[in-house]
């Protein structure tokens, strides 16, 4: 059996990091700080357990922005993109932005382990058109 790996980056390419899990569930956020911290309609996430998310190079450029209290999100602190980010109250997952794997591929994005959350406070012209289940919070 071949062991999962998929790997990604920042933009600049400072921070590396390889994941070693498939997604326990991948969420588009719709929330206004994801929005507004992306500068998008909304932002994709893949959650796995923290020790399958590696640094592999760029630690010392990682900058931590505490978006509200008990979230940190991880950025790079030259190219300024997101790389990941934990939650005080989840302390068993860690969120990374799945727009930075190499070749923008997620293997565990399949039916059953995505969906929308926060869709009760996202753009109101923006229509969700696809049939994966949607929260109005987490």
């Amino acid at each position: 059996m071949t062991a999962f790996s998929v790997t990604g980056g920042c933009h600049c390419g400072a921070v590396r990091y390889r994941v070693t899990a498939p997604a326990d569930e991948v969420c588009h956020c719709h929330c206004s700080i994801c929005r507004r911290v992306h500068g998008a309609a909304f932002a994709s996430f893949a959650i796995v357990p923290p020790k399958s998310f590696i640094i592999t190079q760029g630690d010392e450029r990682l900058t931590r922005y505490d978006s509200t209290p008990g979230v940190q999100r991880y950025f790079c602190s030259r190219c300024g993109a997101q790389v990941y980010g934990d939650v005080d109250s989840l302390p068993d997952i860690r969120f990374y932005t799945i727009g930075t794997l190499d070749g923008g591929a997620h293997p565990g994005h399949a039916p059953g382990k995505a969906r929308h959350i926060y869709v009760g406070s996202k753009m109101p012209w923006w229509h969700i058109t696809d049939d994966l289940p949607q929260n109005d919070e987490y």
